[in-house]
């Protein structure tokens, strides 16, 4: 990035920070235009089985994203804490993306299960099913309140095979209870999926 280059943003004639697509952008501007591409990479991540073309260019974007906002961090000189606190966001998100998107396809499937918490003090257990599926987990609709980071079985009910899971994410929803996004911990393959 040349020092001379000025923001692409209509309007903004701020000298460039960083890119996004190839677009050259003020530090201001490279924030809020990487905020709302992740979020639209998450969103697609949970909602919708994904092309490989579309995997693949989504894996670009976040890596580059996380490649220019390390760059910004050591070159950009007088950035303040929530600047940097930004980035840092900006970072962390990227990987927790990239680590979703190599895990591998995912598929839209109803599966039969029953989930299982063995949490001391508030033990539950409840049949649902999957709504997508991958080799690693899926998405599941769940009625019990779960936590990020918190241990599931999931047994099968067709084939009567059992995995450990955890909850890698959940979004509630406005019927009431969630979605959520389990994956495996235990080398059990519950489902084909190639």
């Amino acid at each position: 990035m040349s020092e001379t280059e000025s923001c692409g943003a209509p309007g903004c004639s701020r000298p460039a920070a960083g890119t996004v697509e190839l677009r050259p952008l003020c530090l201001e501007h490279f924030l809020t235009s990487c905020y709302a591409k992740l979020d639209r990479c998450a969103q697609q991540l949970r909602e919708q089985p994904l092309e490989k073309s579309t995997v693949e260019s989504m894996q670009q974007f976040v890596e580059e994203s996380a490649r220019q906002a390390t760059h910004i961090a050591h070159t950009v000189d007088d950035l303040d804490n929530l600047q940097r606190a930004r980035l840092l966001d900006i970072l962390l998100w990227a990987g927790e993306l990239i680590r979703r998107l190599r895990r591998g396809p995912r598929k839209a499937a109803i599966v039969p299960i029953q989930l299982r918490s063995e949490t001391p003090g508030r033990p539950w257990e409840e049949e649902t099913k999957t709504r997508m599926l991958s080799r690693h987990g899926a998405l599941v609709e769940c009625h019990h309140p779960v936590q990020v980071g918190e241990n599931l079985k999931v047994l099968r009910l067709d084939t009567r095979q059992e995995a450990q899971a955890r909850v890698a994410w959940q979004r509630r929803k406005g019927s009431g209870g969630s979605e959520i996004g389990i994956e495996f911990t235990s080398s059990v393959e519950l489902w084909d999926v190639d």
